[in-house]
């Protein structure tokens, strides 16, 4: 179809493309984004407070050193069947990603190129092991409520979004939720931290037992809580706790870390924070941040064992564009600008900035909830009447009068800035957000 036949087809009959909202109007133009800005097609350039959107955008975009790695990258082959070829890129990229992760896990599958896609061949690849190891009756998976992890029907599975409930009837059988573990929620009055953390802890221990261990294969949650209730840290011992539990019943411990991993934390793997070793952790969004979609699974010499000395000897899982070679490529440049002493102290020491500015600004306000994340991960919860419209109204005076874009709705501002942002750009965050929770907070009861 020549240009001008597609000009006239839309004439005609609208815009082609199918869109996620289709009741809304088209969404502006993005002519150019360079660090952490997109210029829109009006000539305004906004400072992204949430790295694309959905925090994938950790060093900012068009970043020359990744650029330069993919047009050389593509001067060899965009991608190439991962499973019948070997690319050396792919064991560099590996061995980097290990190089930080916490002891024990020693092996990286590169699982496709969303997030989904990892959550999804971690809970495979979990019941391929019991299964090839002779516990095919370990079907059931068991996550935690106001979780999200995925968009595929086995992320869907685990998640808990009301939006998506109808569903259900596609979803798997073999699933059970246990109580979202969130201290400022759940947590009484006469509980220390700890013993919150063996309650809660205790949870899943009660659904297994209630299941029965012989049938359980994993249980999966997010290291620290997503932007669904806006980046809660777990209690300390916590994640501890579950560990223990999941070796006494020989179930799997899979850490979803596709949103807060790989540096968004201040630490290369976030539940380093929490001293814990997992037998999986998927990543995805900040694997290659947004240049090429790319995602993997990080496991152990057991799983990969049990896997290989196994009656089938090989992975029963696959796509057509795991592995990706430009994705490879991307990723590795990233992660060599990431995964540095200096780029994670940045991202700790940032974020710390940035809550002590918001906490000196708004502490005292009767609205402000609690300021919690680690690194340049983190939210601001208010508690207000008509809390969504109250977010939405911030978001829109950031946007308009700041030229900020920012992530505020329901009950929380969450930030995920670049971890290329200036302690400039990072004032300029903060001070206006503080000025913008005042203006809207004035009068908002009335």
């Amino acid at each position: 179809m020549t240009a001008l036949a597609q000009s006239q087809f839309v004439e005609q009959h609208g815009n082609a493309l199918l869109r996620k909202f289709p009741n809304q109007p088209v969404p502006p133009t993005v002519t150019r984004a360079e660090g952490a800005y997109l210029v829109l097609d009006d000539g305004r350039k906004l400072l992204d407070a949430n790295a694309g959107g959905s925090s994938f955008a950790v060093l900012g975009f068009s970043h020359p050193d990744v650029l330069d790695a993919m047009r050389d990258q593509m001067t060899r082959y965009c991608h190439i069947d991962f499973n019948s070829w070997n690319n050396p890129l792919a064991e560099e990229l590996a061995a980097l990603i290990l190089s930080r992760a916490p002891a024990g896990l020693s092996r990286v599958y590169l699982a496709g190129g969303s997030g989904s896609e990892a959550v999804e061949a971690a809970m495979k690849l979990s019941y391929q092991v019991h299964h090839d190891q002779g516990q095919p009756d370990r079907t059931w998976i068991i996550s935690r409520n106001q979780s999200y992890h995925g968009a595929t029907l086995g992320g869907l599975m685990a998640s808990e979004l009301g939006n998506l409930n109808f569903y259900a009837p596609l979803l798997p059988a073999h699933h059970a939720r246990i109580a979202q573990h969130h201290p400022l929620y759940h947590r009484r009055d006469d509980e220390s931290l700890d013993d919150y953390a063996r309650r809660s802890a205790q949870d899943l221990e009660d659904k297994i037992l209630e299941i029965g261990a012989d049938k359980v294969c994993a249980f999966i949650g997010e290291t620290m809580l997503s932007a669904m209730v806006g980046d809660v840290p777990p209690a300390p011992g916590y994640w501890q706790y579950i560990r223990e539990i999941c070796d006494r019943h020989g179930i799997h411990l899979i850490l979803d870390e596709v949103y807060c991993g790989l540096g968004r934390s201040g630490r290369s793997f976030c539940c380093e924070w929490d001293g814990v070793r997992p037998d999986f952790v998927t990543v995805g969004k900040t694997l290659a941040a947004g240049f090429v979609p790319l995602s993997a699974v990080v496991t152990t010499e057991a799983v990969a064992s049990a896997i290989a000395d196994g009656p089938q000897g090989r992975i029963q899982h696959g796509h057509t564009h795991q592995g990706h070679g430009l994705g490879v490529a991307a990723a590795l440049a990233v992660q060599k600008i990431v995964q540095t002493d200096a780029m994670l102290s940045r991202v700790d020491e940032l974020g710390k900035r940035m809550r002590a500015s918001l906490r000196n600004a708004i502490g005292a306000h009767a609205y402000l909830r609690e300021i919690r994340g680690r690194g340049l991960l983190f939210s601001l919860e208010y508690d207000c009447p008509d809390k969504n419209n109250f977010g939405t109204r911030i978001a829109e005076m950031l946007k308009t009068e700041d030229g900020i874009l920012l992530n505020s709705k329901w009950h929380r501002m969450s930030f995920a800035p670049p971890f290329i942002l200036s302690n400039e750009e990072a004032d300029h965050i903060t001070n206006a957000v503080a000025r913008a929770f005042f203006a809207t907070a004035d009068g908002w009861e009335n």
